[in-house]
């Protein structure tokens, strides 16, 4: 470790405590330094504060991967990189040059929409949840009419009942699916201090959604820099598989709240399917959330 990267240790609170590097893939020279789970988010928070200082963002990664070497492998950038360029400069590279919505527009059309033959059960299933969280719900063909073929059905039904609901209060409390999960893992935790200072860089240099093997990291990245630019949010951690990110300016606008829901739901599907949270309760509760967490697994 050179005297520069000691000092940057110091500078991010870490003083005195047992340091390594690792070669970030070609991209630079990570530090880091194992911390408890008392301690990991204070211990992100003050190297955060000194990013301007240090250059490095921080970000909390599984102990297990920084040990074995695997932190940041390529195999699943790889993957989602369809032959180009899988280091994190290719990937920061081609994320400048995204449009977000279309990639977005581009997955969902990829996939043939399963519920075209049971619009009609999918939305008295709608209804039903509606009516259990509202005590009532709009007629079957008023959404129906929504069904326009423009968007998958579930979109569409969605999208039609949280405008309904919008302004309603509800008979209980909202279900907050894995958001729960942010600040507890059973993973030992190890805290990188990565080579960069961009906090949506993180995606370019560690895995932490599985499904961006499939879309591609250069898409979440662009994403991730989007919501940095729009509602500051941060990510704090990365554990392959969920991200952790906190959010100083939540969205305000419904529509806002809405597309917002809908590209965590593109972009790791499990956040909302694996707690059987619908799209519209995950729009309706991002206003109210200063925190994020994604979920995407095999």
């Amino acid at each position: 470790m050179t005297p520069r990267e000691q000092s940057i240790l110091d500078t991010a609170g870490l003083a005195g405590r047992e340091a390594y590097v690792l070669d970030a893939a070609g991209g630079g020279r990570a530090l880091l330094v194992d911390v408890s789970p008392d301690e990991m988010l204070d211990a992100w928070a003050a190297a955060r504060a000194a990013v301007a200082r240090t250059g490095r963002w921080p970000v909390l990664c599984p102990r297990h991967a920084a040990r074995d070497g695997s932190l940041f492998s390529r195999f699943y950038f790889d993957e989602g990189s369809n032959g180009a360029d899988s280091s994190p400069a290719g990937v920061l590279a081609r994320a400048e040059t995204i449009d977000v919505d279309a990639r977005l527009a581009e997955r969902h059309a990829h996939y043939p929409d399963g519920l075209v033959a049971r619009v009609d059960e999918t939305i008295e299933l709608e209804r039903e949840a509606t009516r259990a969280r509202y005590g009532d719900a709009p007629a079957a063909q008023e959404i129906r009419a929504a069904v326009t073929g423009a968007d998958p059905v579930e979109i569409a039904v969605n999208r039609h009942l949280f405008g309904w609901e919008g302004g309603r209060e509800p008979l209980v409390g909202p279900d907050t699916g894995v958001q729960d999960w942010f600040g507890s893992t059973e993973e030992r935790a190890t805290l990188v201090l990565l080579p960069v200072a961009q906090p949506w860089a993180v995606y370019a240099y560690v895995d932490a959604l599985h499904d961006a093997c499939g879309y591609g990291h250069d898409l979440l990245v662009a994403a991730a820099r989007r919501w940095y630019e729009r509602y500051g949010a941060e990510p704090v951690a990365a554990w392959e598989v969920t991200t952790w990110l906190t959010v100083a300016r939540p969205p305000t606008d419904p529509d806002e709240a809405w597309r917002l829901a809908f590209e965590h739901y593109t972009l790791a599907e499990n956040t909302l399917a694996t707690p059987a949270v619908t799209l519209r309760e995950h729009a309706h509760l991002l206003p109210h959330l200063d925190r994020w967490v994604l979920f995407s697994r095999p």
